[in-house]
């Protein structure tokens, strides 16, 4: 489709919503029923029991839907690389790591649950499940309801957190994960089921938040003004955020449980934070208030929020200087 169709098309579809008046209800349906967005290429094209991880499913007693994750075992292999392109034109982001195990200076050792965001799937954590597998833990990477290979319909990062919780106690009785150093990453709506995952439970060692989301209505409307700035000057803002309210209704979710601001400071769980300047749906200014002495965050440049769920060389750096504070 040419940028002259598209227009014309966003046009047609503004004025129609206009003119009927359901603006939100359009909205509405639309965040309820849209597709993941696409994996990059590579990464897609990559056999993921190659990689070394088991699919498996975790299917709650009494309960109909079933989560689909990956497990990955500490990696042995001398060195990582990998490089994932996200993005075209002005908000091209590369984002990738070449580690040798002499670089590191010590040995890690636990379990990291990675936890992907909104419209997205298990499949796009992989790279940086590799990275923790790397420094030697090993990692269960699950899809969020209503997402990937599970099943339910979207929670929107909320109810989420009961399903992976449960997943977690499963794993411990069956010995497959120790009860102990168990750190959470979460990407953007992830990273709320992240830190709603780590005040349910005591034996969470630290939680890393990428690109955490804002409240859903918040993050509706930023979504709207980066991938469709000719919608979202047509049509009002109020008709976005009522749009996300609908979607949430219909979960049985309430708006305030998805802010993620309270939860985060009344955590007492190691807390790292990494974002971008760049980033207009994860703006780094919402989150730069946070004072708590468990909290640390750090500002990258230049990364848009797509790329937020891979760990690159800056990630790194500062995830290495906070693993070292919580593993002593």
């Amino acid at each position: 489709m040419t940028l002259k169709e598209t227009l014309i098309r966003t046009t047609i579809v503004a004025l129609i919503c206009l003119a009927t008046s359901a603006c939100s209800k359009r909205i509405a349906r639309f965040i309820e029923e849209a597709e993941n967005f696409a994996l990059d290429e590579e990464t897609s094209n990559i056999k993921v029991e190659d990689l070394g991880f088991k699919k498996d499913k975790y299917c709650p007693i009494k309960k109909n839907n079933c989560i689909s994750y990956y497990y990955g075992p500490p990696l042995t292999s001398n060195n990582l690389q990998y490089s994932v392109k996200f993005g075209e034109g002005d908000r091209k982001n590369i984002v990738g790591i070449n580690l040798s195990r002499n670089s590191l200076e010590r040995h890690y050792s636990g379990t990291v649950i990675l936890l992907h965001g909104f419209r997205t799937a298990k499949e796009f954590m992989l790279n940086s499940a590799l990275y923790f597998r790397f420094l030697g833990f090993q990692v269960v990477v699950p899809d969020l309801l209503g997402h990937g290979g599970s099943g339910g319909r979207r929670k929107y990062g909320v109810e989420d957190s009961k399903y992976i919780n449960n997943l977690i106690g499963s794993l411990i009785e069956e010995g497959v994960i120790n009860n102990g150093r168990i750190y959470i990453v979460g990407n953007s709506m992830g990273a709320l089921t992240a830190t709603y995952i780590s005040s349910l439970r005591k034996d969470i060692s630290g939680i890393i938040l990428l690109a955490p989301m804002p409240p859903f209505d918040e993050a509706v409307y930023n979504y709207a003004k980066r991938d469709h700035p000719l919608l979202s000057r047509i049509i009002p803002e109020k008709d976005f955020r009522k749009g996300a309210l609908l979607a949430l209704k219909k979960a049985k979710i309430n708006l305030n449980d998805t802010k993620i601001l309270p939860i985060i400071e009344s955590s007492q769980a190691p807390t790292l934070l990494i974002l971008s300047d760049s980033d207009k749906i994860s703006p780094y200014a919402d989150f730069e208030q946070l004072r708590n002495d468990n909290i640390k965050i750090i500002k990258i440049h230049d990364r848009y929020h797509p790329s937020m769920n891979t760990i690159g060389e800056v990630e790194h750096k500062a995830i290495i200087s906070w693993l070292n504070t919580t593993q002593n």
